[in-house]
């Protein structure tokens, strides 16, 4: 498509290129923008957060402990 551009205002030959080349780096960088998918937004923090997740299965509480359960003794001493 070709566009015609009338530049007013007392420019020279050589302002009048610079403002052509410029007006035309803008039409093929808006043309290229426009080509390109805009990315999918993130849902919030907040969003995310009322969402259902999977939720892990506790683990047995002597897993975390340090001493086996027959090591500790009587500790009601």
């Amino acid at each position: 498509m070709t566009r015609i551009t009338s530049i007013r205002g007392g420019a020279g030959p050589c302002m009048a290129a610079a403002i052509a080349a410029t007006i035309a780096h803008l039409e093929d960088a808006e043309a290229e923008t426009r080509a390109t998918r805009p990315p999918v937004p993130r849902p919030s923090h907040w969003v995310q957060s009322n969402r259902p997740r999977e939720s892990p299965t506790p683990l047995p509480s002597h897993l975390y402990d340090a001493t086996p359960w027959s090591d500790l003794g009587d500790v009601a001493e």
